[in-house]
């Protein structure tokens, strides 16, 4: 029997039946995506698993294909891998198809009776999802409904909330999930409080780049998708530029978003100060003392010591010499811009391979030819005209060579 005790441990575990929205969720809150360009999405093909990084910490994200036969695999062969050590449960249930709420009663059962068995301390969260296709006036029913069929109040770790990739109702559910697996801590707040404590703010908030708030006075559930904007920005006033900064002035209120390291943001509304010099110079400051609290990830640091051993034999296998020349140089990082929205995309072999530990060969290629070996990798990247990838070229010695130009995925 697992117990989840591990101190960096975040693992969340997606599940529910095909096309109930489980990687529209995922692309949203996660990936960034806006809600319209999740429409299309293929099939989840058996356990997707990726690792986030959120400001500081990390989200060890599985999520389960829903097709009969993959739900079914979760069950029982890849029982342990699906439940071990599991820390939440979002189980997606689809509010508009009726028909098969039913059948998402029997694998929810399933679920409670693993999470009981193999991480008795997980938490599950049902997701009625796909709320906006219901009327308002018949929501509460509807969702105290699945409440009933489900017998949320019966079991002692369960909550329901309805939702939906096109309001904030998904991002209050996601917050209750966050709040769990990474509780406030109160030094780290009590620090915050008093670094803008000392300043003449309206609005305050630390968030991820995709708008998951980690701190905000007054409270918000969701926050603004910094990466959307700022590309938005740029294409359209500042083509070919990377912007550092996204600046408002509103009547008497002066508004600052910057990325002050890497997935963290920090938005800041000053009321009374016309001269945005002035708020420029004090949001410098104080966003520059915030970034200080928020350490590296060490889950990140453990997947990536993780992946060293797997990137090595995966070079080897493909006739890539001086290994050990190459390790020093696995976490050395590659700036490109993309050609489409100007986006600068900062990655390194061993980012790639992390992203895509699942399936290296899909981050990481390797081709010989005219008696020169070349790798190429293929970060993502949420650009104007939806996410794509940027084919960047390295030499055997992992030093930089040329990209090829963006294209979507």
């Amino acid at each position: 029997m697992s117990q989840s005790s591990g101190k960096f441990e975040s693992k969340v575990a997606i599940l529910g039946l095909s096309q109930s929205g489980k990687t529209s969720i995922r692309q949203v809150i996660f990936e960034g995506f806006a809600p319209e360009a999740t429409s299309q999405n293929p099939a989840t093909v058996r356990i997707n698993r990726k690792l986030f990084n959120m400001a500081g910490s990390s989200i060890n994200l599985f999520d389960v294909g829903g097709q009969s036969a993959y739900i079914n695999e979760a069950f029982d062969q890849y029982k342990e891998r699906t439940f071990s050590d599991v820390k939440a449960i979002i189980f997606v249930v689809d509010v508009s198809d009726a028909a098969n709420v039913m059948r998402s009663k029997y694998y929810f059962d399933l679920t409670v009776e693993n999470i009981k068995e193999i991480s008795p301390y997980g938490r599950i969260y049902v997701f009625a999802h796909k709320m906006d296709v219901v009327p308002t006036n018949k929501r509460e029913a509807i969702l105290k409904s699945i409440k009933d069929i489900f017998e949320i109040e019966n079991i002692e770790n369960a909550d329901i909330f309805g939702t939906s990739i096109f309001e904030d109702t998904l991002w209050d559910a996601m917050q209750k999930v966050l709040t769990l697996i990474f509780p406030r801590d109160d030094a780290k707040t009590s620090e915050i409080k008093d670094i803008f404590g000392n300043y003449d703010l309206a609005f305050i908030a630390v968030s991820t780049s995709h708008g998951l708030v980690l701190y905000s006075e007054p409270e918000r559930p969701a926050g603004v998708n910094f990466e959307r904007l700022r590309n938005e920005l740029s294409n359209t006033y500042f083509p070919g530029m990377v912007l550092d900064f996204a600046v408002f002035s509103l009547g008497n209120y002066s508004v600052f978003m910057r990325e002050i390291e890497n997935d963290l943001v920090v938005t800041s509304v000053f009321d009374g100060i016309n001269d945005l010099n002035t708020a420029r110079k004090s949001f410098l400051e104080m966003s520059g003392r915030v970034m200080h609290i928020f350490q590296p990830d060490e889950l990140i640091g453990q997947a990536k010591a993780k992946m060293k051993s797997t990137l090595n034999n995966y070079l080897e296998k493909n006739q890539i010499r001086n290994l050990e020349e190459l390790e020093r140089r696995y976490d050395s990082k590659v700036s490109v811009k993309c050609d489409i929205c100007g986006k600068q995309v900062q990655k390194s072999v061993l980012d790639v391979a992390v992203e895509n530990a699942e399936n290296l060969e899909r981050g990481i290629k390797i081709s010989a030819g005219f008696g020169v070996t070349t790798i190429e990798m293929y970060p993502i990247h949420e650009c104007i005209e939806g996410i794509r990838e940027i084919p960047i070229f390295l030499d055997s010695d992992l030093e930089y060579r040329r990209f090829d130009k963006s294209r979507p995925i």
